[in-house]
């Protein structure tokens, strides 16, 4: 697969960290299975991992969390 954003590096797995921001809460996930372009660093995550992410700071803006840095956990 070439990559989609600059057309020249193809995407390779690896490891990231991902920082998302919901209702004014800031999780941070280090660790995160990803497809990263070797030419511009686009990161390509699939649907199981974008599903854990989105559930589990969710789940982080439940309890009350403004600040949370986790290692994904593993399914």
């Amino acid at each position: 697969m070439t990559c989609l954003t600059c057309k020249v590096g193809t995407p390779e797995a690896g490891l990231t960290t991902v920082t998302l921001e919901r209702d004014g809460a800031i999780i941070v996930f280090k660790d995160v299975p990803a497809r990263i372009c070797s030419n511009c660093g686009e990161k390509y995550f699939d649907a199981e991992i974008t599903n854990r992410l989105l559930t589990q700071a969710q789940d982080a803006v439940e309890k009350g969390a403004e600040l949370e840095v986790v290692r994904l956990q593993a399914a």
